[in-house]
């Protein structure tokens, strides 16, 4: 088999395959998957979404409500967080990205593999792979 043939196999292999098995990341970042419950938004994968991020479940619900400023509650036992108001999709996946890209990703690397730990007064981004240390303001 010569080489051209060969390449055009290989193109149209990878055009054939679905999206999710081409990603070569081996970690990307939650989407939240919600549904409106008359004037209240559920995000029904909440509990993935935190064992994903490996953050503190309280405080990162509770910026997230001041940021997208609406009140809420976490439902531990259905692993679901309510919110009551309607909140767009892409606006709650854009904190999400956002506050990854702060606090979870490490800026050397960009690999997942963080940890907050507090120096004092300071709480210190400590990546887990490279060895990386950043403060970061809670």
């Amino acid at each position: 088999m010569d080489k051209e043939k060969y390449m055009a196999l290989l193109d149209k292999g990878y055009e054939d395959m679905p999206e999710t098995t081409r990603s070569t990341e081996r970690w990307e970042i939650p989407k939240a998957d919600i549904e409106y419950e008359g004037k209240t938004t559920v995000i029904k994968n909440w509990k993935y979404i935190m064992d994903e991020l490996n953050r503190d479940e309280k405080r990162l619900f509770k910026k997230m409500c001041k940021e997208l400023g609406v009140a809420g509650d976490i439902k531990s036992s259905s692993g679901r967080a309510i919110l009551k108001s309607i909140v767009k999709r892409h606006s709650l996946n854009n904190f999400i990205k956002k506050y990854c890209q702060d606090y979870v990703i490490c800026p050397t690397c960009s690999k997942p593999d963080t940890i907050i730990t507090k120096d004092g007064r300071n709480h210190v981004l400590v990546c887990q792979a490279c060895g990386t240390r950043r403060i970061i303001k809670l």
